[in-house]
């Protein structure tokens, strides 16, 4: 018997898988702008242009760039860079693989410029990822070219005195949208853009700021959020709740996830059930307690998010019950409905319509004014009665019809919503949105209403009522029969 050491030198093919995520174009450039916010110089305001001009991908700043010795282990796998510079427990990466990750998902060939603050000096590295690919494993394949120089007249980073530029070429996706890097960058960096860092996405076509998207919420129902929690109280949540004025089916509800001023989870839903009753919910937390992945996206599941998880459950109930309510027979559009349970919403917080904060980034929204006898959505064209249903333990559930148009994207043609919770008596509402395409130049709206009526119905029979397929697919067959004998043609 005996033992020998293997030398344990990982495949340069790892410089192209470590490219294959699930990220998209607009994540793979939040990460490289995520990293120009360590670099931040003090307590400068940072300056972050994200170009996407000449068939390339340059994330460029104007932080404090890397000296030699910073930008040798910044360029090895899995460094840990904590060992060599002050980065503070604020800091989104750690080990380096962020960068890499993100670049390798975006090329095939991308280059770094830097210019360490206080040094007349240009560093630059290039990684072809297609050639890495190609080399034998060993020490000498993980190899790596630095030049450095006089400042470059070519340079990304033009004529500032320091700063750091990544430069994608040869992009594995040909048509990024500058559209969705915009909106992801203005959502993904609330926190930093709000406090005065910019960032600046240029095109073909022009130089576009980052902002965050504005939401409006319904009047008074502004939650602040300041929770400790977890043994000794060491988590600390901040952040707000609020009610859409509208309700969404295109998933864009729940929580924004922060950690560090760095968006980690968007539209998260683990708080409560997500439904159309529910989707009024939206607001944001930070969470700097949280363990990110090592790109940023994404939640680990540790003990952490696991107690913090528990407790915004339960500080959510009030918001999550006036969703509900809300959402139930137009109460949105009834003034004294709204503002019952609005109050009764602001009581279970303890709060008065004075202490709602107003934070930045979503306006408050007054819904107009009508009279009680409206009960519908604004949306809504028609109310339409249809036939009960009549389950064999004698449970009787009335049946409405709503026919909706949106201005937003719509994901479905049809939905329904259905709560037993807040009335003795359950109630099936369905709900057809008549621009949705698969509706485009048909005619006949009654096979379009008893279609989606008997697809809400076996869900609900399914979902609500523990009714196995078959047996639901049955009921559902009934209905439409009994439907089609006392309504067809009427």
């Amino acid at each position: 018997m005996g033992k020998r050491t293997v030398k344990n030198y990982p495949s340069p093919r790892l410089m192209q898988t470590i490219g294959a995520t699930n990220q998209s174009v607009a994540e793979a450039i939040g990460e490289l702008v995520a990293n120009c916010f360590d670099a931040r110089p003090g307590d400068d305001k940072l300056n972050i242009t994200v170009d996407l001009r000449n068939k390339e991908i340059a994330v460029i700043d104007d932080g404090k760039g890397m000296t030699d010795d910073i930008l040798e282990r910044a360029v090895c796998i899995a460094e840990d860079m904590s060992r060599y510079m002050e980065r503070g427990e604020s800091a989104k990466g750690h080990f380096g693989m962020g960068f890499k990750t993100s670049c390798a998902t975006l090329g095939k060939y991308y280059e770094i410029f830097t210019r360490p603050i206080e040094a007349s000096v240009e560093y630059h590295v290039a990684f072809d990822i297609a050639e890495y690919s190609k080399r034998p494993s060993g020490a000498d394949a993980w190899d790596v070219v630095i030049e450095d120089g006089p400042e470059r007249p070519t340079s990304p980073l033009g004529k500032s005195s320091h700063g750091s530029a990544f430069v994608i070429k040869r992009l594995n996706d040909k048509d990024t949208h500058a559209s969705a890097v915009i909106a992801y960058l203005g959502s993904a960096f609330k926190g930093h853009i709000d406090t005065g860092d910019h960032i600046t996405i240029v095109t073909d076509e022009g130089s576009y700021p980052a902002i965050p998207e504005k939401r409006k919420y319904v009047e008074g129902t502004m939650v602040p959020i300041d929770i400790y929690c977890g043994p000794n109280d060491a988590l600390h949540i901040t952040g707000w709740a609020a009610l859409d004025q509208q309700i969404h089916n295109d998933g864009l509800y729940g929580f924004n996830i922060y950690r560090n001023g760095q968006l980690v989870n968007s539209w998260n839903k683990d708080w409560f059930k997500p439904h159309l009753m529910t989707s009024r919910i939206f607001g944001e937390v930070e969470m700097d307690f949280l363990d990110a992945t090592f790109y940023k996206q994404g939640l680990q599941q540790t003990e952490n998010w696991k107690v913090a998880s528990a407790f915004m459950a339960e500080f959510l109930k009030p918001v999550v019950k006036a969703s509900r309510a809300l959402s139930r027979k137009g109460n949105i559009n009834n003034p004294s409905e709204r503002k019952k349970i609005v109050s009764e919403m602001q009581d279970a917080y303890e709060l008065s319509e004075k202490e709602i904060p107003k934070p930045k980034g979503v306006e408050e929204s007054v819904v107009e004014e009508k009279p009680a006898r409206r009960t519908v959505s604004e949306k809504v064209k028609t109310l339409i009665k249809e036939d009960e249903l009549v389950l064999e333990n004698g449970v009787c559930i009335p049946i409405t019809l709503q026919e909706w148009t949106s201005s937003d994207r719509i994901s479905m043609p049809f939905d329904y919503i259905y709560e037993d919770e807040l009335e003795d008596e359950p109630e099936l509402q369905v709900i057809v949105y008549t621009d949705h395409p698969l509706f485009a130049g048909k005619e006949n709206q009654n096979t379009i209403r008893v279609l989606a009526t008997a697809e809400a119905i076996f869900r609900v029979l399914i979902d609500k009522h523990s009714i196995d397929s078959r047996k639901a697919f049955s009921i559902k067959n009934q209905w439409i029969m009994k439907r089609l004998e006392t309504k067809e043609g009427k």
